[in-house]
Parts: C-alpha cells; sequence; structure tokens
C-alpha cells in the first residue's frame, strides 16, 4: 500500500511539470464503446460522463480504441465507483486489454506457465481430442492448463499464441508418455519431437486493477499506476505484459467470486487513462 501511495503522489506530481494527455476522448459519444454503453447525467460526479452498468457477469464496458502504450511513459487508469441501490450491492473489475504489434490480445494463457511440464510431442494430430507427450516430472499435479507448442527453454515463444484447447485430464500411456485429454479436438497437426509446455488455460487480462464490492452513497475510487514492460513470463499489475504495444480499458460489471443479485446496478464516474512524460533521471 506504501509503494502504491508514493507511486500515486509522484505521478500527481509528475502531472505538473511534465507533459500529460487524455487518451479516452470523445466518451460522450457511444461508438467510442463496446459492450453495455449507458448514460445516466443525472447521477453524474465531475467531469466526464456517468455510465450505469447492469446485467449478467462480465457485463462489459470497452473503450473501442487500440491506445498505443509506450517506454519512457507513465500510464495512469482511474475510475470511481457506486452502487445505485444499497439494497442491491454491485461489483465490477476495472482493467485494460493488452494487445501486441499484431493486436492479439495478450492473456495470462500467453505467458503464465507451469513449471517444470516442458516435454515433447510423440503423437499430435488434427481432429483428435488428446495428444500424446513424453512423461514430465509435474503430470500429477497439474490439473487445469492448455498446451503451449514451439515452447522455447529461454521463454523467448512468450506471449505464445500456438496452444491447444484446454486439457480434461492427463494419465499415462505406457511407462514412459502421457496421454493429455482435450476438451475441443486439436485445430492442426504437430510432428513428433516439437517442443511443449503447460501453460495456466485462462483467456483473462489485466482485470484485477480494480476490484470488489462498490459501495453507494461515497462509492469507492481506484487509481492504477503502469510504467515500463516486463520482459519476462510473468503478469505484474504495474508493468505491461511482455510485447504489449495497445491498451484499451475496460470495465467488467461484476466479480467471478462476488456476483450482484438480479437488479443491481452500478454507476462509473471518472473513467480515465492518462499517459505522462516521465522525466529522464
Amino acid at each position: 500500500m506504501k509503494k502504491l501511495t508514493f507511486l500515486v503522489f509522484a505521478v500527481a506530481a509528475c502531472s505538473l511539470f511534465a507533459g500529460s494527455r487524455q487518451l479516452m476522448v470523445d466518451q460522450e459519444k457511444p461508438e467510442m464503446w463496446k459492450g453495455m454503453v449507458e448514460y445516466k447525467p443525472e447521477f453524474a460526479r465531475g467531469k466526464g460522463p456517468c455510465f450505469l452498468l447492469f446485467g449478467k457477469y462480465p457485463t462489459p464496458l470497452i473503450y473501442n480504441k487500440y491506445l498505443p502504450v509506450s517506454p519512457g511513459k507513465t500510464y495512469v487508469l482511474k475510475a470511481s465507483f457506486r452502487t445505485l441501490d444499497p439494497k442491491l450491492p454491485a461489483s465490477a473489475y476495472l482493467g485494460l486489454e493488452l494487445y501486441d504489434g499484431k493486436k492479439r490480445m495478450i492473456c495470462f494463457r500467453n505467458l503464465r506457465n507451469a513449471a517444470r511440464s516442458e516435454s515433447k510431442v510423440v503423437s499430435a494430430n488434427k481432429g483428435d481430442k488428446f495428444l500424446i507427450v513424453k512423461k514430465f516430472p509435474t503430470w500429477k499435479t497439474i490439473k487445469v492448463a492448455v498446451v503451449a507448442f514451439h515452447a522455447k527453454a529461454d521463454f523467448s515463444d512468450i506471449p505464445n499464441f500456438d496452444l491447444s484447447p484446454q486439457m480434461a485430464n492427463m494419465e499415462l500411456s505406457g511407462e514412459d508418455k502421457i496421454k493429455i485429454n482435450l476438451k475441443r479436438p486439436l485445430k492442426k497437426s504437430y510432428p513428433a519431437g516439437t517442443d511443449i509446455r503447460l501453460h495456466s488455460p485462462w483467456a483473462t487480462t489485466m482485470y484485477f486493477l480494480g476490484s470488489g464490492w462498490m459501495p453507494a452513497g461515497e462509492g469507492k475510487s481506484f487509481t492504477a499506476v503502469i510504467r515500463g514492460f516486463s520482459d519476462k513470463p510473468e503478469t505484474p499489475r504495474d508493468k505491461f505484459w511482455k510485447t504489449t504495444k495497445y491498451v484499451r480499458p475496460f470495465i467488467w460489471f461484476g466479480n467471478w467470486s462476488k456476483l450482484p443479485k438480479p437488479g443491481a446496478k452500478l454507476l462509473v464516474d471518472g473513467f480515465s487513462f492518462e499517459e505522462i512524460d516521465t522525466p529522464e533521471k
């Protein structure tokens, strides 16, 4: 908490003395958004439009433009949330969709991997709902995963977009091989000897920059400060993930572990994404 407070203070100071600009413009135009777009000006607080979100989790509000992000800049994502009816509490996530230079979304499954899960293909054929790989030491401990193909020992393949469907389970196939059963068929074949590793199966991006139940009345505000780019197979909250070139800010109505009851509604104010020139040290 102290570190985040310091970063917010530092960014605020930078805003006074360095160039800054608001990247989410024309928010009052519905075409700038993807997902649910409902304006409630009668509830607005401060600058910018007031949005209303409701429905099933995860009802999204996503900024439609791909915003380029650059080294040497600091980025600040903000939003304020209020439950409309205190008898029906609402929850939400605040985050960023991250994209590479080809505008492919970078998700957990492209980066996060299971330790000591590296192996090689024995048999992997298009249309099959399984593949056979050489036995690896952690196969019994991994319960959910996808298979990443053409894996590199130095993780230079990450983010890896050459992924199998989600695994259903694994079982021994002989003494030195593992059969990985899949929930859906393979879309293509892979030759014997192809290097693989197991990855997280989750197709979620940087969703955790704000979350939880949002109280009525004064509500709850979030400020996330992001600077720099990770070069590791990780999913940090204070750096853009490896190979990120573009982002799209978003809000999801609801939390997977805190599902609002039917009829709950969420108000969103001050949804902004600012770029600040970071002074050289």
